[in-house]
């Protein structure tokens, strides 16, 4: 995994990730991301594909995470494109679930484990999917 930054953007998977999600703006979408994750918790890819696809979640709700400038893809299409759609009151609780599964047992958590700054990053995007 490429990766140059501790944030949600901040690494080639979530940038692949984007990118998918530009081509497929749907709450379906993110609902598959998060749950892929969940039933992969050893691909480290995926985990942090959900780690964005969780960021998004909050970003549609105009929550603009810290490293909003650094994502190399303009997410402004998708998140408008999924903001005129009927919101989903079940993707909070199932990125929150994602985000628990992550930080709990999964190759992410395992390759990020020795820093506090990541584990802290996730454990306040949960605050904000829980707000």
């Amino acid at each position: 995994m490429g990766t140059w930054a501790v944030g949600s953007f901040g690494n080639d998977a979530a940038g692949d990730w984007v990118i998918d999600l530009a081509e497929n703006p749907t709450y379906e979408f993110l609902r598959e991301t998060l749950q892929n994750s969940i039933d992969m918790p050893d691909d480290s890819d995926t985990n942090a594909s959900a780690v964005a696809a969780a960021e998004v979640i909050c970003i549609i709700d105009g929550n603009l995470p810290a490293d909003y400038i650094e994502v190399e893809h303009d997410l402004s299409s998708p998140v408008a494109a999924l903001q005129q759609q009927p919101a989903s009151g079940y993707l909070k609780p199932l990125a929150i679930t994602c985000l628990n599964t992550i930080l709990s047992s999964s190759e992410l958590k395992e390759l990020w484990e020795n820093d506090e700054e990541w584990i802290n990053d996730v454990r306040r995007l949960i605050q904000k999917l829980e707000e």
